[in-house]
């Protein structure tokens, strides 16, 4: 793989960190607010949570590291490093949020994720645009 590709490969690393930690702290805020019958004040008041407003930035963050990415190489490429967000996830649920992840979605998961694999790894030559 080549060093453009390498640099396109860490900044969507980052960038999958930042939307799945984002992601964990949303959902981590959204259910400390999760009141039945929740007044619009209450609801407001979820918006302004913590969790939810740095999960929001971090997702903010993922959509700016995520339009570099598409400056510096093909969408074929840069598409396909998103999925990782779904490891880090599954893991974020399983040993942050305590949520319990069923065996089924661990294989579903690790598939994801080989797939990730064959799709960075598996060209050899570049072509158009690529990096």
């Amino acid at each position: 793989m080549t060093g453009e590709k390498w640099k396109v490969v860490m900044v969507m690393l980052a960038a999958t960190l930042a939307v799945s930690l984002g992601e964990a702290l949303l959902s981590k805020g959204m259910k400390l607010t999760n009141m039945p019958s929740a007044s619009g004040l209450m609801q407001a008041r979820a918006v302004l949570n913590r969790y939810v407003v740095c999960g929001t930035i971090l997702m903010t963050a993922y959509f700016g590291l995520y339009m570099l990415a598409l400056r510096w190489a093909d969408l074929s490429f840069v598409l396909p490093l998103t999925a990782i967000s779904y490891l880090l996830g599954a893991l974020l649920a399983k040993f942050y949020l305590g949520e319990h992840v069923s065996p089924t979605r661990w294989i579903g998961v690790l598939v994801i994720t080989l797939g990730v694999v064959v799709v960075g790894f598996g060209e050899r030559g570049g072509s158009g645009g690529a990096p």
